[in-house]
C-alpha cells in the first residue's frame, strides 16, 4: 500500500538578527532628514512629500509635519500607488488607469520628494516614476528612503538616506512604523532553512 500524501509545502521561516534603528532612532533620522531636504531646496515653498503606499506614506506625513515646524508653512503630501506600474506583474492585462487626483495635489512644475520606507533593487522606484510621471510633470523627483540596503538591479539611487545598511540575499530590513504596524522599530531579519 502506497502513501499518495504530498509533504505539506514549507513556509521560509525568519530569524530575527538584531534591531537597527528604536522608535526614538527612527524620529531623530526623520528630524535629520527634514533638515536636509529643506537645505537642499531652499525651504519648502515649492515642495510636495509623496509617500509610495505603504510605508512611505506614513514616512512622508511624518516628515511634512517636521518640515512644517521649521519652516512655520504647510507641506503638501501625497499617496503614490504603485500596484499596476510593478514589473513584476503580467503585461498582457490592462494598461493602469490614472485617476484625476489620485496623489492629492498637483505635481506640475513643482519640487518632489518620493519616499519609500526600504531601497533594494531599485525596482519599486522605477515604478513609482512610470506611475508618478502619468500624474505630471515636476520640476524635480528626489528620493528619500529611511534605509539603503543594496542589491541594486537598476541605475537608481537616493539623495535622502536615513541609514545604509549592508545586507546579504538571505537578509530581509523589516520597517515597522505605528501607523502601519502599531510599532516603530526597524529589525534586520534573516531567512532560515
Amino acid at each position: 500500500m502506497s502513501d499518495n500524501t504530498t509533504p505539506p509545502a514549507t513556509t521560509p521561516r525568519i530569524r530575527e538578527k538584531g534591531r537597527l534603528m528604536s522608535a526614538s532612532e527612527i524620529d531623530r533620522t526623520l528630524v535629520r532628514l527634514a533638515h536636509q531636504i529643506v537645505e537642499k531646496h531652499e525651504g519648502s515653498g515649492n515642495l510636495g512629500l509623496i509617500g509610495i503606499k505603504r510605508r512611505g506614506v506614513p514616512l512622508a506625513q511624518r516628515l511634512a509635519k517636521i518640515i512644517e515646524g521649521i519652516e512655520k508653512q504647510p507641506v503638501e503630501t501625497g499617496v503614490l500607488d504603485i500596484s499596476f506600474y510593478r514589473d513584476d506583474l503580467s503585461t498582457a492585462g490592462p494598461k493602469p488607469t490614472v485617476q484625476a487626483g489620485a496623489i492629492g495635489f498637483d505635481i506640475a512644475g513643482r519640487d518632489i520628494v518620493l519616499m519609500d520606507d526600504v531601497l533594494y533593487t531599485g525596482r519599486t522606484i522605477r515604478a513609482a516614476l512610470d506611475a508618478l510621471f502619468d500624474h505630471g510633470r515636476p520640476r524635480s523627483v528626489r528620493l528619500l528612503v529611511l534605509i539603503d540596503r543594496g542589491h541594486r538591479e537598476l541605475p537608481i539611487e537616493a539623495q535622502f538616506i536615513g541609514r545604509v545598511v549592508p545586507t546579504s540575499s538571505k537578509e530581509i530590513i523589516e520597517v515597522k512604523l505605528s501607523e502601519v504596524d502599531g510599532t516603530d522599530s526597524v529589525l534586520l531579519v534573516e531567512l532560515t532553512d
